[in-house]
């Protein structure tokens, strides 16, 4: 057996038993059966192995597992990952990098559709009825032949853009990569044109220092009036309380958004009080189809630590990898 491996994860039964079955029997695996602090530390206390996933490692509860070799984020996302104290103590800090870009992928292309052809107003009026469909004819846009705009061209930007041709779409990306987009995908432009020009645009950058509120007050009166924003990466990366006026008076038209600042969203947040808001609970990630690629890839790789092979450069965050300071 490989273990402990302590999988930080609010999971039922059901989904307990999925996850050891994809993970597979050589794995010892570990849940907690809540949030409590004295809980996540039995949890943690003696586990070779770390996965993280929805139970944040905080760097108090990373003191308390003392013999931990491995900590795999399950995801990409890397804010609220202790990575400079897993580092000084020689911890090495991996990552399943890419293998949700198809299930938000295509979440990003169903929250524009949903709110560019209002299918929350329309199902709304399905379940209180009369059905009125003026407001459809007036105010309900099609997504073919939009001018969108991705902030941010990795693994993600990029699969939303494959689909996006598929819609006749005049796409444009900023990325601070440096590097060209293939010309059938996406043309690069700076962030002032893709605020000014879009009629969609859509997030798709980790959350830093830099990206913090990279859509604030002054990005969102730059944005063509009437115009939809799509965050399905990090809730800070927008300012909320600026979003929620530019959607009151009419400069944003409307937004879909997977995620908050904080999260679960309070029931009570001004942003879900809008008509014009589709909000959903960070479900980007969440289909059984990317469960299984993302245990098979976090499982492998505490196997090969354990075999003594190597993990793949672009897994490492650190010095080693694509996280590195």
């Amino acid at each position: 057996m490989i273990g402990p491996v302590a999988v930080l994860h609010r999971a039922d039964g059901a989904l307990r038993r999925l996850i050891g079955e994809v993970a597979g029997p050589e794995l010892e695996l570990r849940f907690p059966a809540d949030t409590a602090p004295e809980t996540l530390t039995a949890t943690v206390k003696d586990a070779r192995y770390v996965v993280v996933h929805s139970v944040k490692l905080t760097e108090a509860l990373l003191a308390r597992a003392q013999r931990v070799e491995l900590i795999h984020r399950w995801g990409t996302g890397l804010d609220g990952f202790p990575i400079r104290a897993m580092q000084a103590r020689g911890i090495v800090a991996a990552r399943t990098f890419g293998t949700n870009a198809p299930s938000v992928a295509d979440l990003t292309l169903g929250l524009m559709l949903a709110v560019l052809r209002r299918v929350p107003q329309a199902q709304s009026e399905v379940r209180r009825g009369p059905v009125s469909k003026g407001a459809l004819w007036t105010d309900a846009r099609d997504l073919t032949g939009r001018r969108v705009a991705l902030v941010g061209f990795g693994r993600i930007g990029q699969a939303v853009a494959r689909r996006l041709r598929g819609f006749d779409c005049d796409v444009m990306c900023v990325t601070r990569s440096g590097v060209s987009p293939e010309p059938a995908l996406a043309r690069a432009v700076p962030l002032a044109e893709a605020l000014g020009t879009a009629e969609v645009l859509s997030l798709h950058v980790p959350l830093t220092a830099e990206t913090r509120h990279v859509l604030g007050r002054r990005e969102l009166g730059q944005m063509q009036r009437g115009a939809v924003v799509i965050n399905t990466a990090r809730g800070a990366l927008v300012d909320e309380t600026a979003l929620e006026q530019a959607l009151r008076t009419g400069q944003i038209a409307a937004a879909g958004l997977d995620v908050f600042v904080q999260e679960p969203v309070a029931t009570d947040h001004p942003l879900l009080a809008l008509p014009n808001v589709l909000a959903l609970p960070h479900i980007g990630g969440a289909t059984r189809d990317n469960l299984v690629r993302q245990v098979r890839h976090w499982a492998g790789n505490i196997g090969r630590h354990h075999r003594g092979e190597p993990l793949a450069v672009e897994d490492l965050v650190g010095q080693d990898g694509p996280g590195g300071p």
